[in-house]
């Protein structure tokens, strides 16, 4: 992450994608979670979280899951697949996105041949610590479906 100050001396953060280390969740999910920018990766950010999350091809997907804390904006960058939220299914292709309001259940899957590439911005900020507990959680629910 590369910090600079903006012409009115604000702070402005870059990240190159490629350079954040993932975390792998085995199949079922078969996906890949990136921490893009969070209040934990940098002391700047204050009010939201950013996610990449890929899923692979051919049935990546996430769980059935709701977020108390706050809302999941997902912004689809590539990829195709389908979403549901609350009992409604969605289409999913580069240049949609979807806000599953916070407590709100909801899920997405890719349907395609090549990743489903999904920015998750969460509003307000969500913590690491809760990141990481979830990430625990699926690879649990991953080794238990093997």
């Amino acid at each position: 992450m590369v910090a600079s100050s903006g012409q009115g001396g604000e702070i402005m953060l870059f990240v190159d994608f490629d350079t954040i280390e993932g975390v792998l969740i085995d199949k079922p999910f078969n996906r890949e979670l990136k921490i893009i920018m969070s209040s934990q990766t940098d002391a700047h950010i204050k009010n939201f979280t950013l996610i990449l999350s890929t899923l692979a091809p051919d049935g990546g997907c996430t769980d059935f899951h709701s977020h108390d804390e706050g809302g999941e904006l997902m912004i689809f960058m590539s990829g195709q697949g389908k979403a549901w939220l609350e009992g409604k299914e969605y289409e999913l292709k580069p240049g949609v996105a979807l806000y599953a309001p916070p407590g709100k259940s909801h899920k997405t899957l890719n349907t395609g041949k090549y990743p489903l590439v999904i920015a998750c911005v969460f509003i307000p900020a969500i913590s690491t610590e809760y990141i990481t507990a979830n990430i625990s959680a699926a690879k649990k629910a991953a080794d238990s479906a093997k």
